[in-house]
């Protein structure tokens, strides 16, 4: 049972700089605002207050315009027809978002009733002299629970993401589901399909993100809902069961990493840190794409499925590169069967699987497929030396042709992509071994073809 400490916590929502502006502006333009949902909730159990969620009972231009004069941010809409917008603002080195909607039903307390789990069912007006939290739901009841409880029967109806929600808010907070409402989550599982895309992604990433997705993924897999994000890879089928199991297992796997990157890579652990979190594209980080290329079993992942997941789930380019790299990568990473670890060898690796090089190898480790030395020294290797090397063919496509008997054609490229991808593994780091390897493992001048 969760301990709130309403006296703390509404000092705090006093002391806050953006709460104050809000109220000080709501009263000088006669409407009433309400602090709502996810900020209010973290507030009152103690967590970092990440979420800015405001209903106004009118302005509802003017009072977000002000606003954001004021935090020298920008205003725009997101539903002008239903009043609600956004602002983004910068302050003290971080980035904020502020939404503001329009009051719905006759009173806040029927606004509250319309929304998605009681938790999120809370409010405070904010007026110089505030008042108590208004909880229509028995929100706090469930906050001090731990509890996820839908506000009514239709909650899911309204808005199917909520069936998604529901999943990341347990895991985010360690919360258990409700009994009925878990039952609904799976009973309305095919709801999800009437939800864009784009939303189902921005959702679902948020959940691959968290330090422990595996865990919450299983649960995803349970209720239902993974079978319809991703379809065609999780199906009712027992082998596919077993497929899942097998991907959420990787997923466990390279978390572990993850979680612990100073352990495993004590010189440039920051540097993984900081390269892990780097967004692909908005909301789409790259440890995130990892556990989604593990969780559709990496080396038995088809580029044919790359491209539907990718598709289904609204990714850009530089992602699906992504996911492509990271699903073919069947064979063993820089095997290490008495192969000399050459720099080249080394160079050739990152370039060929641009820009998720890093990402290869981070799984390799996890899946214990590399050995830790060769990997700290592989990764030094990439922050220290990588990116200042200039890029060198060893044989050229003229010497190619010369040293096989062949025309110019497509013959050529595929000669010079075996040739790197016998570089990759360590098999031929100088021209002369370059020359060898060709000679030994392509057909004669006379047959003229790889």
């Amino acid at each position: 049972m969760l301990a709130i400490d309403m006296e703390t916590a509404c000092a705090k929502l006093l002391k806050n700089e953006f709460l104050t502006l809000v109220s000080g502006l709501a009263e000088r333009m006669g409407v009433k605002a309400y602090f709502v949902g996810g900020g209010l909730r973290d507030v009152l159990i103690g967590r970092e207050m990440k979420d800015f969620d405001f209903v106004l009972s009118g302005a509802f231009e003017e009072l977000p315009s002000k606003f954001a004069e004021e935090v020298q941010g920008t205003f725009f809409w997101l539903d002008r027809q239903r009043f609600q917008s956004r602002v983004v603002a910068r302050h003290n080195g971080d980035n904020f978002v502020f939404d503001f909607a329009a009051l719905r039903g006759c009173d806040i307390s029927q606004d509250l009733q319309l929304r998605d789990f009681t938790i999120n069912a809370l409010a405070l007006l904010l007026a110089v002299e505030q008042g108590q939290v208004l909880d229509p739901c028995d929100g706090l009841g469930d906050l001090s629970q731990g509890v996820i409880r839908a506000c009514h029967g239709d909650s899911f109806d309204d808005d199917p993401l909520r069936l998604l929600r529901a999943l990341r808010f347990s895991a985010v907070l360690g919360f258990s589901i409700e009994p009925e409402t878990w039952r609904k989550i799976r009973e309305k599982a095919s709801l999800l399909r009437k939800v864009a895309p784009e939303r189902i992604r921005e959702e679902f990433f948020k959940i691959l993100e968290m330090p422990d997705a595996g865990t919450a993924l299983e649960r995803v897999y349970e209720s239902g809902l993974l079978t319809e994000i991703i379809p065609f890879c999780f199906g009712p089928e027992e082998n596919n069961r077993t497929r899942e199991g097998q991907g959420i297992n990787k997923v466990h796997e390279v978390e572990s990493v993850i979680c612990e990157t100073g352990r495993f890579f004590p010189d440039e652990g920051k540097q993984i840190r900081d390269y892990l979190s780097s967004e692909v594209e908005s909301g789409v980080t790259i440890a995130s794409l990892m556990k989604l290329a593990l969780l559709l079993c990496e080396n038995e992942i088809a580029q044919a499925t790359v491209k539907v997941v990718a598709g289904k789930l609204r990714l850009g380019c530089k992602s699906r590169r992504f996911l492509e790299i990271l699903g073919r990568e069947a064979r063993p990473v820089l095997a290490e069967s008495g192969r000399k670890l050459t720099e080249r060898a080394m160079y050739r690796f990152f370039k060929d699987r641009e820009p998720a090089g890093l990402a290869v190898l981070i799984i390799a480790l996890a899946r214990k497929s590399l050995h830790g030395e060769t990997c700290s020294r592989i990764t030094s290797y990439y922050f220290k030396e990588y990116p200042n090397v200039r890029e060198e063919t060893l044989l050229s496509g003229e010497e190619i042709m010369n040293l096989l008997g062949i025309g110019p054609g497509i013959k050529v490229g595929e000669v010079m992509e075996c040739l790197r991808n016998a570089e990759s593994m360590g098999l031929v780091n100088s021209k002369k071994e370059a020359r060898d390897f060709l000679g030994k493992n392509m057909l004669t001048k006379d047959e003229a073809v790889i």
